[in-house]
């Protein structure tokens, strides 16, 4: 999800973890290899030095790579998680540099071929990659669940036990875990088909639980192997009853079960998407709160909205994206190639810096600074904004992540105000740029406060 990504995948697009890169990367072969091919070739690698590394840059400093564009160019060569890079940076770039190499470069995403065959739909190629995500657009589209659809979140019970909490580190553990609960919930409902109350879905939870614990686990062991074989075995269940009623509830299940389109590989895939993108929406729904609680203005307007209230909250949720989360996507070179001049070697990480492209002066007036308000008139085009991809593989999910955002933050406005504790500097997380672990929000309903609003 928010995407990158339902962005993306459910469309935020988790990444690799540097521990998953320093495992796969072989940095000193593919700098040799790759220094070597330049000269052989009569071709430079982008410019930019090996030393320091930029992962450890960019910790320090967040705007480390936009500082390296303006010296080295949209196009720069750096070593970090112990591998070979090569960053771009604008999205005009990115786009033509994927559209013109698409067969040359392989997604980096999670491995799961010890689970199901044909890996996640991001990583197919092919006849593969568009046969099943067609299926899952007819489905999503099937469904005919928007989030002006969906139930409540019933976000004012699920954050009214966070008032209580007084030590801050118990509140900040407690509204995580609320935020995954409501996510998974949300999420299992919309692509499965269950709500809370069943059993089928408190065994699901129970499985999710297993699969990942507390985030997203790259290395497949037998704990996930167990859990998965019972996602699967429950999933099946939920098939054969959608299959036997007429009236099944709407759902992405529901709508490849009438297809004909469940089999192995896209029961892996719909149980990896709801693992994927609890984990990024409730990362994203964490941004969504923190920036609510530095824009009261902003949401008291949506609180305030009648009419136009769906749209301002999706304005606040396109600007929240452009501003967090949508930080990257991230490419292998298959075979060698050259782009604007520039080779990119065989055994290259690329990254498609996103976060950083989304802060163009040229693109956006005052990039850094916060205002839902240029995303009212109209959406601005892919070459300017792209949480949740930037090829066949963009996230079929990312409208639903930007709704589904919106009920989020249109519930919370209309029923708190928003503030701060524990506030901090971002950090930056296993996956993602995180608020401060130790933020929370601080909420006081809007009963209470003096401007009236009920």
């Amino acid at each position: 999800m928010v995407a990158t990504a339902v962005a993306p995948d459910m469309c935020m697009r988790s990444q690799m973890s540097s521990s998953r890169f320093r495992k796969t990367s072989r940095p000193d072969w593919a700098i040799a290899r790759g220094i070597g091919m330049s000269w052989l070739r009569r071709t430079p690698l982008p410019p930019g030095p090996f030393s320091p590394t930029l992962d450890i840059v960019e910790q320090a400093d967040r705007h480390a790579l936009l500082d390296h564009a303006v010296a080295n160019g949209p196009i720069f060569k750096g070593r970090a998680w112990g591998g070979f890079w090569i960053y771009v940076v604008g999205l005009p770039v990115c786009r033509r540099l994927v559209g013109t190499h698409e067969q040359d470069l392989r997604p980096v995403t999670l491995s799961v071929g010890t689970l199901f065959d044909k890996g996640l739909l991001r990583q197919m190629e092919g006849e593969d990659h568009h046969r099943y995500r067609a299926a899952l657009v007819r489905a999503i589209k099937a469904q005919g669940r928007g989030a002006a659809e969906t139930p409540p979140l019933a976000v004012a019970g699920r954050f009214a036990g966070l008032k209580d909490r007084t030590d801050l580190p118990d509140a900040a553990a407690a509204y995580r875990a609320m935020l995954s609960d409501l996510v998974t919930d949300v999420l299992l409902g919309v692509v499965l088909g269950t709500t809370p109350d069943e059993d089928a879905h408190k065994r699901l939870v129970a499985a999710y639980k297993d699969l990942g614990g507390r985030g997203l686990v790259w290395n497949i062991a037998a704990r996930q192997q167990r859990a998965y074989a019972d996602l699967s075995l429950i999933i099946r269940g939920l098939t054969e009853q959608i299959a036997a009623r007429a009236d099944a509830r709407p759902s992405v299940l529901a709508g490849l079960v009438h297809d004909g389109e469940v089999d192995p590989v896209m029961l892996g895939n719909l149980i990896y998407m709801v693992e994927m993108g609890r984990y990024d929406m409730a990362a994203f729904f964490r941004w969504l709160t923190w920036f609510a609680s530095r824009n009261p203005d902003w949401m008291e307007r949506i609180a305030l909205a009648d009419d136009g209230a769906t749209e301002v909250a999706e304005a606040f949720v396109m600007e929240a994206l452009r501003m967090e989360q949508s930080e990257r996507l991230v490419r292998r070179v298959k075979r060698d190639f050259v782009f604007d001049g520039f080779l990119f070697p065989r055994g290259t990480n690329l990254r498609l810096c996103i976060w950083e492209s989304h802060k163009s002066d040229d693109l956006f007036e005052a990039p850094f600074t916060f205002d839902p308000g240029r995303f009212l008139s109209a959406r601005p085009g892919s070459d300017r904004f792209a949480p949740f991809g930037l090829d066949r593989h963009q996230c079929p999910f990312g409208s639903y992540s930007i709704q589904l955002g919106a009920r989020f933050l249109s519930e919370l406005a209309r029923h708190y105000r928003v503030a701060a504790r524990g506030d901090g500097p971002a950090v930056r997380g296993h996956y993602h740029w995180e608020p401060a672990s130790t933020f929370v929000p601080e909420l006081t309903p809007h009963h209470l406060c003096s401007n009236g609003v009920q």
